[in-house]
């Protein structure tokens, strides 16, 4: 009999495989390569390759930021769930699959909640910040999102603002703005996120175009100074 817990690591595992299997498909589809993808979000060669063979976990805001830059819905990145459920008025996720994964290289962990009904709007996560030192990396991806805080102290910084958050706190930001939460003090946290992109298609395709058209200045002042 499988237990309980190696039934859920199946689940996460075979999760991760299928956000990385999207990613993948959608970067070969519009013709970049590995390299060019992983310039564009900020990530390591390396570590967008484990991603993609599903085998790394990475964050909610790295998810999001490949999400735009590939003109995917995010619902793409997280269609954990058959036709048939997706036809349903609801969803329940129960509390045996609501752990977020442990990665002892990341700063925080998370698990997807009851979202995914229909043409959905919303994408809900439990959040589970490490009590590891904060690291200077913030995201920025279309949309917006609010964090409700369960467990802990929070700090969030959104732009060049630093906002405490205390146990049932919450905040509510646009999130083209470059943001991070990490925990305060000595413990970790937990946060419940709620993000929501409207229009997604249309600021997905803009807020690509805007990267791409740096990418692009970059590219040929490189070429220039080589010259």
């Amino acid at each position: 009999m499988v237990s309980a817990e190696a039934g859920r690591r199946a689940r996460e595992a075979a999760r991760l495989a299928g956000i990385g299997a999207v990613i993948r498909r959608a970067r070969s589809a519009r013709g970049l390569t590995l390299d060019e993808l992983a310039g564009m979000v900020g990530l390591s060669v390396t570590f967008l390759s484990r991603i993609e063979r599903g085998l790394i976990a990475c964050s909610i805001g790295n998810l999001l930021e490949i999400a735009g830059v590939l003109q995917l819905p995010p619902a793409e990145l997280f269609a954990d769930i058959d036709g048939e459920e997706r036809t349903r008025a609801y969803r329940v996720v129960r509390s045996t699959d609501a752990v977020p994964a442990k990665d002892a290289d990341a700063d925080y962990a998370w698990c997807k909640l009851a979202s995914g009904v229909g043409e959905q709007r919303l994408e809900t996560f439990l959040l589970e910040l490490s009590a590891k030192p904060r690291k200077p990396t913030l995201v920025a991806h279309p949309g917006e999102e609010m964090c409700f805080v369960l467990d802990g102290s929070v700090e969030f910084q959104v732009g060049d603002e630093t906002i405490a958050l205390e146990r049932g706190d919450s905040i509510h930001l646009r999130s083209d703005v470059p943001h991070m939460a990490w925990a305060r003090g000595s413990g970790s946290a937990r946060l419940l996120m709620v993000t929501s992109i409207e229009n997604q298609s249309a600021i997905a395709v803009e807020w690509w175009s805007n990267i791409a058209g740096r990418k692009g200045e970059r590219e040929k002042t490189a070429k220039g100074r080589a010259k």
